[in-house]
């Protein structure tokens, strides 16, 4: 059974909707409370899986309270309810809250957000996953970031396609776009998971509040290994990317492939941030094996960082074919259905972009064997003028 503490007002909580939840009862063990000072008293003498939290509390911070429960609990789920993307108590709350919901709050989409949020921690989330993710505030942007974005939002005509761009080279900017715009708060029936329909419908503005408040162009103390391979990341991450949507170039997922592309390896920086030091360890350790770091890595930390990154992924609300594109990026076989485009093409571009004079070897041979044997994808790869047959070897970038 599910512990879930409701923090919030009959105004954000009406009664109707209470008694919508009670036959949940059999679920979750449900605690109201209308302030943050009740609320703290109950989280100091247990644990919840998730707290629901009105922003705008009479007396009471919400932004506060939120901060405290990821002090206290990291891996509890924590939900916003809200009636508004502006001001100063949404702004404060953006680094702490997983997701934000409609004020007033509704039943059934309190239900699906709190059991698939929940779902997805249970299945993604082994307490070594859960240990890794909950030790990382936030994700880290650099200041140009933000310098950019205020330049180019300052221009007569800016546009959402440079805006788009900028945010695109920044991936911790880029997943909290994504959290954002799917959000229920925005009450889309379809997910969002292209940065470029991201940025348009949620406006030049809010993307660059949402890179002041969250803080994420601040530098985080990493250690200055981690740091190199933040920088190592970002570049690589931009490369392939682009080569996922040229990949992808005139089908309608060619954005979705680019996004997911750029998301691939955002475990690595989990990994790196949370643990430098034993980060160091594994790459010795897959350097002195030969092994790649995704084999390596459950041995040091107790799971692969793309289970890492697509556990943070699914936390933050983020549609299933990203997180389902992060999670299975080097074993794609693992994945039954058919809609494996977007897939194929982010784990081509991430084995092309690994191939490089220190790390040669046939393209062929980096991707998943039982994958690239499926019929659909084997045409595909011939249609990318990749040829799926042992001898023909492509052994250098074909973007090249």
């Amino acid at each position: 059974m599910k512990r879930i503490l409701f923090v919030a007002t009959g105004t954000a909580l009406p009664d109707a909707v209470r008694a919508q939840l009670a036959p949940q009862r059999a679920r979750w063990h449900m605690e109201h409370v209308t302030d943050a000072a009740a609320a703290n008293a109950l989280l100091e003498g247990a644990e919840f899986d998730a707290m629901i939290c009105d922003l705008s509390m009479p007396g009471s911070d919400a932004a506060e309270l939120l901060a405290r429960a990821q002090q206290l609990y990291p891996n509890m789920v924590r939900l916003c309810l809200s009636d508004s993307l502006e001001g100063d108590a949404f702004l404060r709350a953006v680094p702490f809250a997983h997701q934000f919901l409609d004020k007033p709050g509704n039943a059934d989409t309190l239900f699906e957000v709190v059991e698939r949020t929940c779902a997805v921690r249970e299945i993604l989330g082994r307490p070594a996953i859960r240990a890794l993710v909950g030790r990382l505030q936030q994700l880290p942007s650099t200041p140009d970031t933000f310098k950019a974005l205020s330049e180019a939002i300052a221009e007569p005509n800016a546009h959402s396609d440079r805006i788009a761009e900028i945010v695109s080279q920044d991936q911790a900017l880029s997943v909290k776009t994504l959290q954002i715009v799917n959000s229920a708060l925005f009450r889309r029936r379809s997910p969002i998971s292209s940065i470029h329909a991201a940025v348009a419908f949620v406006g030049l503005e809010m993307i660059k509040s949402l890179a002041l408040s969250a803080c994420m162009f601040s530098a985080l103390e990493a250690a200055p290994a981690a740091s190199r391979l933040l920088k190592d990341l970002q570049v690589r991450s931009m490369r392939r990317a682009q080569f996922a949507r040229m990949l992808l170039e005139g089908s309608r997922y060619a954005q979705e492939g680019f996004t997911a592309a750029l998301l691939l390896d955002i475990g690595e920086a989990v990994l790196a941030l949370g643990s430098p030091e034993q980060f160091q360890q594994m790459i010795a350790l897959a350097q002195s094996r030969a092994q790649p770091w995704y084999e390596i890595e459950p041995e040091i930390f107790g799971a692969a960082h793309p289970e890492v990154g697509a556990y943070l992924l699914g936390l933050w609300g983020l549609p299933i074919e990203l997180i389902e594109a992060v999670a299975y990026h080097h074993r794609p076989s693992r994945v039954a259905h058919r809609q494996t485009e977007v897939l194929l093409a982010v784990h081509v571009a991430d084995a092309v972009t690994r191939i490089n004079p220190e790390n040669p070897g046939n393209l062929m041979d980096r991707l998943d064997p039982e994958f690239v044997e499926r019929p659909e994808i084997a045409q595909c790869l011939k249609s990318w003028m990749l040829n799926p047959e042992p001898e023909s070897g492509l052994a250098q970038d074909p973007a090249a």
